[in-house]
């Protein structure tokens, strides 16, 4: 039999032992990796919000295993949920639509039981009457008119509501929402007419009206509509409620109207799953409609969609109560903008492709500010 050589079988030994390592080595990498993924969904959870449309006393309440980040806009919000690692993100409801193939069902239906009707709306939850919410509503506010140094103004808002927009002597004053289907809704229901009429041709001076309204603008702004308002260029704008309330008490020159000559027009903060979400800070989504937090979240200008009296008396010791929360019975006539059919959408586009036409011819100007 021949012998083997030592030499050789120390380096196989080595060999042998050096294997043994880098595999074990691998093995516990490997695992280390498995782990960090499987409890970085339970440790590491993250929120996403916009910025400025993210109340503070809230975020900081949540689970210390998760982060609140904000994002500039809600187009890089959308951006990142495609691409990065998020559990919850804070989004209009106006989105829903278009991230909708991105989510999973939100689950946790006993939190969406106590809820207004409103906050039922298919446009809400983000599916049809028959398919599982993708959303959880926890904050509305309405579409509001907000004056600087204008009572006069104020009081013909009150009298007039959205007809005030086409107003012969308030020509260049307005800063509109940079939305061609909120400022739709908005001369519609300024003729007596629901926000979701389908088939606008039917509406008589709907094109006058439009044209008119998009003709007295100032400026087109969705971002920057308040701080425009704040630093002069422009006199009135429309906005959400939520965004003028907590600027109510700091600036006396500001006052805020929703016109009770129509229903509520309503924009929802809702609360989504991306598909590869982990698990949902149920205890901390319910303290946002008690107590201490119920009330920050009041400051801010947000209000969950619970009845009056769930509210009380928190709402009612809030400055701004009558812009947080119109009242369960003008609530039950408050209408939510429902997603575009495609023919819907086309009517949509011509009527403000026509109404930009004759601001242009009438200005000469190019585009929207």
């Amino acid at each position: 039999m021949q012998k083997c050589d030592p030499g050789l079988a120390q380096s196989l030994t080595r060999r042998q032992l050096l294997t043994t390592v880098a595999v074990g080595v691998g093995a516990t990498a490997a695992l280390r990796l498995w782990r960090s993924r499987a409890w970085g969904q339970r440790q590491g959870q993250r929120l996403l919000y916009v910025k400025g449309q993210g109340p503070k006393a809230w975020l900081q309440q949540l689970p210390k295993t998760w982060t609140a980040q904000s994002r500039p806009t809600m187009e890089r919000l959308a951006a990142d949920l495609q691409t990065g690692a998020v559990d919850l993100a804070m989004v209009g409801e106006a989105w829903l639509p278009q991230l909708r193939d991105q989510l999973q069902p939100f689950g946790a239906p006993e939190l969406l039981e106590p809820l207004l009707k409103a906050a039922q709306d298919p446009a809400v939850l983000g599916g049809d009457v028959t398919a599982a919410p993708v959303a959880l509503p926890w904050a509305f506010g309405s579409w509001v008119m907000v004056f600087r140094s204008q009572p006069a103004w104020v009081e013909r808002s009150r009298r007039e509501g959205w007809s005030l927009l086409a107003a012969a002597d308030l020509q260049d004053t307005w800063i509109l929402p940079a939305s061609p289907r909120v400022v739709l809704a908005l001369a519609l229901q300024s003729l007596g007419q629901s926000p979701n009429t389908t088939n606008l041709s039917s509406v008589p001076g709907l094109a006058a009206r439009l044209a008119t309204v998009v003709r007295r603008a100032r400026a087109f702004d969705s971002r920057h509509a308040l701080t425009r308002l704040v630093n002069g260029h422009g006199s009135a704008a429309v906005v959400p409620s939520w965004t003028v309330i907590p600027h109510l008490l700091r600036d006396q020159r500001l006052v805020a109207v929703r016109p009770t000559t129509s229903p509520p027009l309503l924009g929802w903060q809702v609360l989504v799953r991306p598909r590869r979400a982990g698990p949902i800070p149920k205890p901390w989504l319910q303290a946002g409609t008690k107590e201490v937090i119920l009330n920050s979240l009041l400051q801010a200008g947000f209000c969950p969609p619970l009845p009056m009296d769930a509210l009380q008396p928190r709402l009612a010791k809030q400055p701004g109560a009558a812009l947080l929360h119109p009242g369960d019975e003008a609530m039950a006539q408050a209408e939510t903008l429902q997603p575009l059919t495609p023919e819907h959408q086309a009517q949509v586009q011509q009527v403000w492709d026509e109404a930009m036409g004759e601001r242009l011819q009438a200005t000469g100007a190019g585009g929207t500010a």
